[in-house]
């Protein structure tokens, strides 16, 4: 993924979720393909690679916050855009929370080489490297606060392709739909460890995200297609898959979460 341009870093929107396939996957992306422009850094293929890098407290705190609905929620990511082994720029801190209906997304950017370097000693070396770079950014200070307040450290990878569709003139309303979704374990330097577990199971991901009111051609688009608006983390589906579904996982909550946390 190329970011010529200065990212945007601050969000605060609404998003709405639903999964699809065969004849309606199709007639929407004809919708959008007649109505969107594409993302500026699709590649030639039409959409680009996502990856999250998720933290949570060694008892899932963050997860059980998702599977109780609290209205007032959030977590941490490192997000990227490479598959590499290594961590690769552009790469994000990002803060991502709920306060009821409203989604906010606040991002900071990072050196990946200097990440690389201090996260395979754990997440307290990365907050150290973000209070000696002095951030003043309320997503790297309360980033720091929840490192040593509630011992956050990589829990889940999450990969995916994503293909993007924006309004040029209206930079509040955007369409994603995302594909091949897999989640693996992270290892204590955040990259993915072990075999990986698909959570889409053949589905795309449609997002929806907006600041004001949906398009009237896409109100449309919902009844035209009957679509069924979900709830559907990635992170908690990732968690779910990895953690909770089977006796090995639960040894790995027992014997890798917690002394990861510690670290």
């Amino acid at each position: 993924m190329n970011m010529d341009e200065a990212p945007r870093l601050h969000f605060h929107r609404y998003e709405f979720k639903y999964l699809i396939s065969g004849r309606v996957l199709s007639g929407i992306l004809r919708e959008l393909e007649l109505r969107l422009d594409r993302d500026i850094h699709s590649d030639a293929t039409g959409s680009y690679f996502v990856r999250s890098h998720y933290f949570d407290t060694d008892i899932f705190d963050l997860y059980y916050e998702k599977l109780a609905g609290l209205l007032k929620r959030y977590k941490f990511r490192l997000r990227s855009y490479s598959s590499a082994p290594l961590y690769a720029g552009p790469l994000f801190l990002e803060l991502k929370g709920r306060n009821d209906n409203l989604v906010y997304k606040h991002r900071l950017p990072l050196d990946p080489g200097a990440v690389e370097s201090v996260m395979k000693n754990g997440t307290k070396h990365f907050a150290g490297l973000l209070l000696d770079s002095q951030v003043t950014s309320g997503t790297g200070r309360r980033f720091i606060f929840d490192v040593f307040r509630k011992r956050i450290s990589p829990s889940v990878v999450v990969d995916y392709h994503r293909t993007a569709f924006e309004n040029r003139a209206n930079p509040d309303f955007r369409v994603t739909l995302d594909r091949e979704v897999l989640a693996y374990r992270a290892g204590i330097n955040g990259h993915p460890a072990g075999n990986c577990r698909t959570i889409s199971d053949g589905f795309h991901v449609l997002e929806i995200k907006f600041r004001y009111h949906l398009p009237g051609w896409f109100h449309r688009l919902i009844q035209e297609f009957e679509l069924k608006r979900i709830s559907f983390s990635k992170f908690a589906h990732a968690t779910d898959v990895i953690y909770m579904n089977t006796f090995y996982s639960n040894l790995d909550r027992i014997f890798e979460r917690r002394p990861a946390c510690l670290n």
